[in-house]
């Protein structure tokens, strides 16, 4: 409950934190997909939990980046998903198709939690990359 002190209403960062979380989680009821660069996936193997870093560039620039959270068992589920499709584990430095729901916690702040990656959405990614690159060496008359 704020307090008045010389007419200012003042509150505490408790109260407007719970305000921030109040609100964000009646505007934002359900996941949605979401495309971004996986700049650090932060497994943690005590816990089996991740914490990904996740950033969007722009001609080499970093223009929006958050922090997110991949708990034990969706990572378990995605990391075997992208053992099959990829044929190797969830990595950071891909670009990945992810499905999120926005989280915040008083303590912690604000986060994407994420439930599920498509990793066809990075393979397909991948694959571009590979003809890029191959397109390159080609122009430039070492491939």
């Amino acid at each position: 409950m704020p307090e008045k002190i010389n007419d200012k209403t003042i509150f505490s960062l408790l109260e407007v934190t719970n305000i921030i979380k109040k609100t964000l989680e009646e505007r934002y009821k359900s996941a949605f997909w979401i495309k971004a660069e996986m700049n650090k996936l932060n497994h943690c193997s005590q816990s089996g939990h991740c914490f990904p870093e996740l950033v969007e560039k722009r001609d080499g620039k970093i223009i929006a980046q958050i922090k997110s959270t991949i708990w034990r068992d969706d990572y378990q589920n995605i990391n075997r998903n992208f053992l099959q499709i990829l044929k190797g584990p969830l990595k950071h430095g891909i670009k990945i198709l992810f499905l999120a729901k926005i989280a915040f916690d008083p303590a912690f702040g604000l986060s994407l939690q994420i439930v599920d990656i498509d990793p066809q959405f990075t393979l397909e990614d991948l694959e571009n990359e590979k003809r890029e690159t191959i397109k390159q060496l080609q122009l430039e008359g070492i491939y």
